[in-house]
C-alpha cells in the first residue's frame, strides 16, 4: 500500500473511535452567542472551540477565557451564561419520566440560569465547589464577587445548601457565602449598584 494511503487511513482509524464518543453522547442543547474563546472539553477527545450554533453534548466540560462570555441555550427552555475563567458541566438532562432533571456542575467562574416557569418542568440541581443550589423555573446568578461567593436572585426563588446550612432567596434577594465551607450570611435584599455589577459579569 503506497505511503499516503496508509497515512490516510490511519488518521481515519483515529479519527473513528472520536465519531464514536461524539455520536455515543446526547446532544443536549447549542451555543447561541460566543464572544471571546470558549472550549468545550471531554475526557481524552480534542477540545472543541465553541461558535455560535455549535452543538453541546452530555458531559461537555464548558470552559472560558479571559474576558470571554459564553451563552448556551439547553433542551428544556434552560438558558446559561458564562462569564469569564468559568467552567461548568452538564452531568445530566433528563426532561421526562419519573426521574427528570437536569444536574449541572459549576467549578469556576461567575454563571447565569435562566429558565421560565413551567408547569411539571424538571427540577435542576447546581453543585457549586461552595454550595448547592435546588431550582426549578427560575433566573439567578451564582459567582465569585469581593472575595467572596454571592447567590442573587431576579426571578423565582431558590434553595441554597451551604456548609450543612439552607437558606432559601427569593426574587430581589440575595445571600454571600465567605469562602467553601462556609455558612452562607443573612439573606438581604441587593440594590441596584451590586445587580448591575454581577449581571455585568456574565453579559
Amino acid at each position: 500500500m503506497p505511503l499516503y494511503r496508509r497515512a490516510v487511513m490511519s488518521c481515519i482509524a483515529l479519527a473513528a473511535p472520536l465519531r464514536r464518543g461524539l455520536a455515543e453522547r446526547a446532544r443536549v442543547g447549542e451555543v447561541a452567542a460566543v464572544t471571546g474563546e470558549a472550549m468545550a472539553r471531554f475526557a481524552t477527545d480534542p477540545p472543541r472551540l465553541l461558535a455560535p450554533a455549535a452543538p453541546l453534548l452530555l458531559e461537555d466540560l464548558l470552559t472560558t477565557g479571559a474576558g470571554a462570555r459564553l451563552h448556551c441555550q439547553l433542551e428544556g427552555g434552560l438558558e446559561i451564561r458564562l462569564g469569564e475563567r468559568a467552567s461548568l458541566r452538564v452531568d445530566a438532562l433528563t426532561l421526562r419520566g419519573p426521574r427528570a432533571g437536569i444536574a449541572l456542575r459549576v467549578f469556576d467562574g461567575p454563571v447565569l440560569l435562566d429558565r421560565p416557569p413551567q408547569a411539571g418542568s424538571a427540577p435542576i440541581e447546581v453543585t457549586l465547589p461552595w454550595a448547592r443550589i435546588g431550582v426549578r423555573g427560575t433566573r439567578f446568578f451564582a459567582g465569585p464577587l469581593d472575595d467572596r461567593f454571592v447567590v442573587f436572585v431576579a426571578r423565582g426563588r431558590v434553595l441554597v445548601d451551604a456548609a450543612g446550612q439552607s437558606v432559601q432567596i427569593t426574587e430581589g434577594f440575595g445571600v454571600d457565602i465567605p469562602a467553601p465551607g462556609a455558612p452562607p450570611d443573612p439573606v438581604r435584599r441587593w440594590g441596584q449598584p451590586r445587580i448591575r455589577r454581577v449581571l455585568s459579569l456574565v453579559m
